[in-house]
């Protein structure tokens, strides 16, 4: 049944998710050097201090897959129990984006600044509404998978009165 609510909410979660490819996730402000972090890398004033596309493909390919897997799901309507697993599966992916980023990328950017910018610098960071798109992602999954479980719940009760 593709006119369902949870296909809405699966076709919101790959909205949010390609939103990504357009919004900062957070930006760095070293003593007045403001860098914005995306998923290609970082935007910055400082020339020496580059970031190829090779060092955040990753978040890359996390983005393209959390985009993809929730369209892909609205189509597979007929079997259920597959919704739910691929509903998990962009889950996890969306729980992996955020830690990679906050586990990884956000430690080891500060470490290349202060690298470039010495010990005496003073360093900010803002996190964008870029980093607020996997939270949103796993609250439009969580409800997605509950319409998907009613549907299977209202289809086996139609059964036993057969």
């Amino acid at each position: 049944m593709i006119q369902r609510k949870q296909t809405i909410f699966m076709f919101l979660a790959a909205i949010a998710s390609a939103l990504l490819f357009f919004m900062p996730l957070a930006s760095f402000n070293a003593d007045g050097n403001v860098m914005n972090f995306t998923i290609f890398g970082i935007k910055n004033p400082i020339e020496t201090l580059t970031l190829s596309k090779s060092y955040t493909w990753p978040l890359i390919v996390l983005t393209v897959l959390m985009t993809i897997l929730p369209l892909y799901t609205i189509f597979k309507y007929k079997k259920r129990e597959l919704q739910v697993k691929l509903c998990h599966l962009n889950m996890l992916f969306n729980i992996v984006f955020i830690g990679i980023v906050f586990l990884y990328y956000d430690g080891d950017i500060q470490k290349i600044i202060a690298a470039v910018e010495g010990d005496s610098y003073e360093l900010t960071v803002a996190y964008f509404f870029g980093m607020i798109i996997p939270l949103a992602n796993l609250v439009f999954e969580i409800l997605a998978i509950r319409g998907i479980k009613k549907d299977i719940e209202l289809l086996k009760s139609v059964d036993r009165l057969r």
